[in-house]
């Protein structure tokens, strides 16, 4: 038994470690999450994202080296229940499809899934707890301190914050949205109307809307409508495809101040008139009828 306590003290902490090292690939992709769904400000979330991860490894190298174990294990209870928690609350409000991100874009999660792991580690982390004394057997303290410390710079100096231009433009106006590039356009997106929709290729909710805009015929729109998706190219290649909005004017993009101009949220829809922004439409708040409004289809 007391071998059985030591190897679920180990394990735990890898699985915490884990989850900290897959954060980090890619990173843009977990503050993307962090920004879309918990709302944090662009400029706040490369700071909050590395110390989430930080913290993650810590405590995993702490509970895996047995240093200061009922602590650690402690706040790992913490931790997990402030997720679970979170997650509830995203599946309350309907966001439970979305991944959360707890493991990167390498193993993605939706809310019930993500539930019932942290559930499952809830009880492992108890289960350890209260057999602590059994499960600090084979303890190697000091490497936890030491290799905490060695993480920041593995990942300041692998993953550094993003640098931003001292003229970066944060502001959602016509020339942030002219840095995107649509192949086929027929005219400047600062002449006459223009619908813009922003979305984002892991997106579950610009899945939907792009179904709906693809039953739209792409000669009615003209160049009214543009659609500019976010991620990685094999992430939108197959959203792209997924959603058949190939015939519509596409724009592909990774644009971080335009991601910050928008709040991270997603899908978007900016509506500009003859150079000038003059509204906006995040989140829950878009829909196809939206789109036909503004693109005078009714």
């Amino acid at each position: 038994m007391k071998v059985l306590f030591i190897l679920l003290r180990v394990l735990f902490g890898l699985l915490f470690i884990s989850s900290g090292v897959l954060k980090l690939f890619p990173l843009d992709y977990f503050e993307l999450i962090l920004v879309d769904q918990v709302g944090l400000s662009w400029n706040v979330v490369p700071f909050f994202a590395r110390f989430v991860i930080w913290t993650e490894i810590v405590i995993g190298l702490c509970i895996a080296f047995s240093f200061r174990l009922k602590w650690s294990l402690i706040s790992s209870l913490i931790m997990l229940v402030g997720f679970t928690l979170y997650l509830f609350f995203q599946v309350f409000n309907g966001n439970g499809a979305e991944d959360c991100g707890c493991f990167g874009e390498l193993i993605p999660l939706d809310g019930p899934s993500s539930i019932i792991k942290n559930l499952i580690f809830i009880l492992i982390g108890s289960g350890l707890l209260i057999m602590k004394s059994a499960a600090a057997k084979w303890r190697w303290s000091i490497a936890a301190p030491i290799l905490s410390l060695i993480t920041i710079p593995i990942i300041v100096g692998f993953f550094p914050l993003p640098e931003y231009n001292s003229d970066a433009d944060f502001e959602l106006d016509i020339e942030l949205l002219e840095r995107s590039e649509f192949p086929d356009s027929l005219q400047s997106i600062a002449n006459g109307r223009k619908v813009v929709v922003v979305m984002l290729a892991k997106c579950i909710h610009c899945a939907q809307l792009a179904s709906l805009i693809a039953q739209l015929e792409p000669e009615e729109v003209n160049d009214d409508l543009r659609i500019i998706v976010m991620g990685k190219d094999e992430a939108i290649d197959f959203f792209i495809h997924e959603t058949n909005i190939e015939d519509f004017q596409i724009s592909r993009s990774s644009d971080r101040e335009l991601l910050g101009a928008i709040g991270g949220t997603f899908p978007t829809v900016i509506f500009a008139d003859n150079g000038e922004v003059k509204s906006k439409w995040k989140g829950q708040d878009v829909n196809i009828k939206l789109l036909n409004e503004l693109l005078q289809l009714d």
